[in-house]
């Protein structure tokens, strides 16, 4: 055990490029750390980190060991977690981060489903409309909207987010209703700064394809405020169908442009990869899955 738990560091000090982080997240001091590395490297007969007192980067002989050793540990871990994952409920603390609106609005309902089905499970739950750096700041699941860049996070995805043009009855009745998606470049948009080419919007019919530039005199970040913008007849807002959902029932805004299909994203639901799924999490992602529709 001694050797997988050297392993399991060295993963760690990889990831973090740290020691003193890595010693945190594998309770022990960095001096132990700092040991138990230099133990493997004299078994190893190889050094496997390049330090400085700013840096910790791997060898090329790192880089190899860490390509065939993290998922042998994935496999160990998982192993290990499924037979103990077997005999026992889950239980402990889940933090999830998710972004502001979507979280209150559609995620928060779910959450409060899966406690009730598991009342061993305490959820900490953070909204923020940023990239949240889920290894550093604890988090064991993000649930994101978008195209995911590149990352060690698994992701897995969980619904079609659709978008929606909306305005209310009395702008289009004062500016005229857009007939084609170019028409918006005339039009007063609300600028949603939480997408990330908040002046530009894509559109779909079949095989054709529109890119429309477009611009208004109000910027806000927020797919519910901007909606809520549009039904004070500010101007035009795309934004997620779930985000409007409120206002088109009760006739605030109208849709247009509904021959047009307005570029779609996804929800995701990602998680670090390189240490194994506690059963509460594994479980959560599954719950997810479960109760959202193909499409929000």
């Amino acid at each position: 055990m001694d050797r997988i738990d050297a392993l399991r560091l060295f993963c760690s000090v990889a990831e973090l490029e740290s020691f003193t982080k890595a010693a945190e997240r594998e309770a022990m001091t960095p001096g132990a750390a700092s040991k138990q590395i230099t133990a493997l490297e004299q078994r190893l007969q190889a050094r496997l980190f390049e330090r400085t007192t700013r840096s910790v980067r791997l060898t090329d002989a790192g880089e190899a060991l860490l390509d065939r050793v993290r998922p042998w540990l994935d496999e160990y871990d998982g192993l290990e977690q499924g037979v103990a994952d077997a005999r026992s409920a889950p239980a402990g603390v889940l933090r999830v981060a998710a972004p502001v609106d979507f979280g209150a609005r559609r995620l928060l309902p779910i959450v409060t489903e899966f406690m009730n089905d598991w009342p061993g499970v305490e959820v900490r739950l953070s909204f923020a409309d940023r990239m949240v750096d889920l290894v550093n700041e604890g988090f064991d699941v993000g649930v994101r909207i978008g195209n995911l860049p590149d990352s060690a996070l698994i992701a897995k995805r969980l619904a079609a987010a659709c978008m929606t043009v909306v305005a209310s009855p009395d702008y289009l009745a004062r500016a005229g209703r857009p007939e084609h998606p170019s028409d918006l470049a005339k039009h007063e948009v609300v600028i949603d700064r939480n997408k990330p080419a908040p002046h530009m919007l894509k559109f779909l019919r079949g095989e054709e394809e529109v890119d429309v530039r477009v611009n208004g005199r109000l910027t806000l970040n927020g797919a519910v405020a901007a909606v809520s913008a549009a039904a004070a007849g500010v101007g035009i807002a795309c934004s997620p169908r779930w985000a409007a959902e409120e206002a088109l029932a009760d006739g605030r805004v109208v849709e247009v442009l509904t021959d047009w299909e307005a570029e779609q994203r996804f929800l995701w639901a990602v998680f670090p990869s390189n240490r194994y799924l506690a059963h509460r999490v594994r479980l959560f992602v599954d719950f997810l899955a479960e109760h959202f529709p193909e499409r929000i």
